[in-house]
């Protein structure tokens, strides 16, 4: 009985030295996965090595979304890039309730500041801003990053999805490049500032909605429904004060 004790007890401390050590490679992996679906929606080619490519062009900021304004506080530039508003979100500490009327995205809170990253060429301008954003499929979360142009706040540059359970080849084709270039160009808001933005059935690609309309997946109503639904709650409702204000001219001086 000693022995299998014994024996346990140095298992058990194996485990977790293996656990332990292998933090900082989960982080690390974390951060690289992040890193290059970021990369994918800034403008920016990876040339050498992912991490050197990021580090030149991207910067990591926080938002207050109520509000839209930077709220980086006392937040290094490492909390500022990896802030975990997926698990924040459940904490009421560091959340806010959404009214169900408003609720578009399904996920019933969100944090109450939110990460943005701004790309900047080689002269430092910035040239595109990122956000994150995310809701219901039809089988699960979908999390994905917009790149949106920074000089009208009003314009989708790009699209990437990093994690999802949709269906292969049905839902799934939110992954495919020919489909996520349709974004491209595609405005939030129309002249009069109605949101516009929509992903449905037989798109208009040439007249009044060839500017924000986008086809809906073939044989995936659902989850095609789904990102139009967290779209809208996103870029027309919990971004728009932050979008207002980059118009403006007042985030990025």
């Amino acid at each position: 009985g000693g022995e299998r004790v014994s024996f346990c007890l140095v298992c058990s401390v194996l485990v977790s030295s293996v656990v332990v050590a292998l933090g900082p490679l989960k982080a690390d992996a974390v951060a690289n996965d992040r890193q290059v679906n970021i990369l994918k929606v800034s403008g920016f080619p990876t040339e050498g090595t992912v991490k050197a490519t990021y580090a030149k062009h991207i910067e990591a900021h926080l938002i207050d979304v109520e509000k839209g304004v930077l709220a980086d506080g006392d937040f290094s530039a490492a909390e500022r890039d990896a802030y975990n508003f997926a698990s924040l979100s459940k904490d009421p500490a560091y959340s806010v309730a959404i009214d169900k009327d408003r609720d578009l995205a399904a996920i019933r809170r969100r944090t109450k500041l939110m990460p943005v990253y701004f790309c900047k060429d080689d002269q430092g301008q910035v040239t595109r801003v990122v956000v994150p954003y995310y809701g219901q499929g039809l089988w699960s979360t979908i999390y994905g990053y917009v790149a949106i142009n920074p000089k009208d706040g009003n314009t989708l540059d790009a699209v990437t999805y990093y994690s999802h359970g949709e269906t292969p080849g049905l839902g799934g084709e939110i992954d495919n490049p020919r489909w996520q270039a349709q974004w491209v160009d595609k405005k939030i808001l129309d002249d009069q500032g109605n949101y516009k933005f929509h992903i449905q059935k037989n798109a208009d690609h040439k007249g009044a909605g060839k500017d924000f309309e986008v086809d809906a997946l073939s044989g995936a109503t659902l989850t095609s429904a789904g990102v139009d639904r967290f779209t809208h709650y996103w870029l027309g409702d919990a971004y728009q004060p932050f979008l207002a204000n980059l118009r403006k001219g007042e985030i990025i001086k």
